[in-house]
């Protein structure tokens, strides 16, 4: 079985992509209600002091329709984001990563008015405190969560430096890994140095450990997970080069003999 159908997040996402805490949520949405409450006495303020005595056309296109499209506007527009968000390093995301469509911003904001707005937000924070994929209802119907918005993964953080010349192998089993089994370590261990002090990150990589050493048939190892998972890629990589090596410099001689 492939190493990468073992290891999941607790959301069932990317690994590059890291779901916002609670906490976060909370305070966008406290962020974009401070800005909607301000439009609201902003423009009464400023229609009074420039004298203007609007009629109910003007009052429901300009008063009310902004905060009432508000976040569907934004999040439409702003590729998942409001200013709250924004300030936050938040964005709407499909759970399989995506961009969401134009549909699912629409039934994610349909149902805002029940699971936030109707229920002052104590729907919100229970369903996305209970669920596993950290969703509200609208985000269960449209298919879709909040995650962090993801810094750029410069190519060294991807790319695992070679072992030195004379490395030490602690963990000879490394060989048996596939290269789909290191491209999902790899993954792991940039997650955790992205967000070394994310409890979902740092219990990803405890997973992974426990499933290496599940499929390598191994004991396990008193050692921290990043550290295992380091050493295991290293010993990988080593083990691997010095098997290409090998193979390179047998003549075809040699080859021939041995096959003989």
């Amino acid at each position: 079985m492939d190493l990468s159908l073992d290891i999941r997040t607790a959301q069932n996402v990317p690994l590059a992509l890291e779901p916002a805490s609670l906490g976060q949520r909370i305070l966008a949405t406290l962020a974009d209600g401070v800005i909607m409450i301000a439009w609201w006495i902003l423009v009464p303020v400023t229609l009074s002091a420039l004298e203007i005595n609007p009629g109910m056309a003007v009052v429901i296109v300009v008063y009310v329709l902004p905060p009432f499209l508000y976040h569907l506007a934004f999040e439409v527009f702003l590729d998942g984001r409001t200013p709250g968000k924004l300030l936050l390093k938040t964005q709407v995301a499909r759970v399989d990563g995506a961009q969401p469509t134009l549909g699912q911003y629409l039934l994610r904001w349909l149902l805002r008015f029940i699971d936030v707005t109707a229920s002052s937000g104590v729907v919100a924070v229970a369903t996305v405190a209970l669920t596993p994929k950290s969703q509200r209802l609208g985000d269960l119907a449209a298919g879709t969560t909040v995650v962090r918005r993801r810094r750029r993964v410069r190519l060294e953080e991807v790319l695992y430096p070679r072992a030195p010349a004379g490395h030490v192998v602690e963990f000879p089993e490394a060989e048996r890994l596939t290269d789909a089994d290191v491209r999902t370590l790899r993954a792991v261990l940039v997650r955790l140095r992205l967000s070394s002090r994310d409890a979902r990150a740092v219990a990803l990589a405890r997973r992974a450990k426990a499933a290496v050493e599940r499929r390598l048939g191994m004991e396990p190892v008193p050692m921290p997970p990043e550290a295992f998972l380091k050493a295991v890629v290293r010993d990988h990589v080593f083990l691997l080069d010095r098997l290409v090596g090998d193979a390179a410099a047998t003549s075809p001689s040699e080859a021939a003999e041995r096959a003989s």
